[in-house]
């Protein structure tokens, strides 16, 4: 009998960027291209949703202020589903309750637009291959795919 000793491939990491403004999100997607993750985006934190109930994500980064449901809304219910994704606010409106909510939600980092591009890539290295939330246990964890739990 032939055993196969090389493991299957691990899949790429996933940060799933949710915004609004189809721009930001074609902006993120640029960014983000080249690096070492899959990036995928949702216009809206319902779509975000959806998407984090079919896949594995390990970081989501969120604009505040969007129709409907806040990014800190929704980062707080990702933090009570999927606790071991890492949670980024991007805000074009920084303050005191924006910092406030999103303490109370969790967040790992919250980053002001215009955005740094090496800081927004340097905290989503550190939140996947860094010892952050995702690093620890998001690509062996099962991911919620609806039901009672979710």
């Amino acid at each position: 009998m032939v055993m196969d000793l090389n493991p299957a491939p691990l899949r790429e990491p996933v940060v799933l960027c949710v915004d609004d403004d189809a721009c930001i999100l074609a902006s993120l997607r640029r960014l983000l291209r080249s690096e070492p993750y899959e990036v995928v985006t949702a216009p809206s934190a319902a779509q975000a949703l959806a998407s984090l109930r079919s896949r594995p994500v390990e970081v989501v980064i969120s604009d505040e202020r969007m129709p409907g449901t806040s990014g800190c809304e929704l980062l707080a219910e990702v933090r009570q589903r999927w606790p071991w994704v890492g949670r980024v606010i991007l805000t074009g409106h920084p303050g005191h309750s924006v910092m406030v909510r999103g303490f109370q939600a969790g967040i790992d980092s919250l980053i002001h637009k215009p955005w740094d591009d090496e800081a927004l890539k340097n905290t989503i290295r550190r939140l996947l291959f860094g010892g952050g939330r995702a690093a620890a246990g998001a690509m062996e964890q099962e991911f919620d795919i609806g039901g009672e739990g979710g």
